[in-house]
């Protein structure tokens, strides 16, 4: 339930919740993972700020990753605003207040010169398919964001996963 790849929430089996020993950790019901997406689209709609939006999507992302993609892919014209631009700009300059430690992009530095080969060793995941970076200068017109441009990758290798199954 704390791999974000990996939980189904509700949509846990009963036998899955035996094996994975998830009993009592989640309410009895076992419910569909369409069902936890609908949910999911409700609580997101009553967000009144795309920002809060955006970050309710964050936390899903890092909570239910199979939730957080089907809620984009079938609700792609609702969602991609909130992804990526407009939204992504406000996010980008509010990224320092709104940052979660859930690993979503590296950061290499100048100091890091000689050691990239370690930092790129150190994701977490070895399947990858895609590579977005930035330096963080020219973000969407809003000028040198630094390290908060990080929302840029992070929107962007969102909607190649779910738009075009990357």
């Amino acid at each position: 339930m704390r791999t974000p790849i990996a939980n189904k929430g509700q949509a846990f089996t009963h036998e899955e919740r035996r094996v994975l020993k998830l009993r009592g950790l989640l309410p009895a019901a076992v419910t569909s993972i369409e069902l936890e997406t609908k949910r999911a689209m409700v609580q997101l709609r009553r967000k009144s700020t795309p920002l809060e939006k955006y970050i309710f999507l964050q936390g899903m992302q890092d909570t239910n990753e199979d939730v957080y993609y089907r809620m984009i892919t079938e609700n792609t014209v609702e969602l991609m605003p909130i992804v990526y631009t407009p939204t992504v700009g406000e996010a980008c300059q509010e990224f320092s207040h709104i940052y979660r430690q859930t690993p979503r992009g590296l950061y290499i530095s100048i100091n890091d010169i000689g050691h990239v080969a370690d930092i790129l060793d150190n994701w977490p995941e070895k399947d990858i398919r895609a590579i977005v970076f930035t330096d963080g200068e020219r973000i969407l017109g809003l000028g040198d964001q630094g390290v908060n441009g990080m929302g840029i990758p992070i929107g962007k290798l969102a909607l190649y996963t779910a738009c075009a199954g990357v």
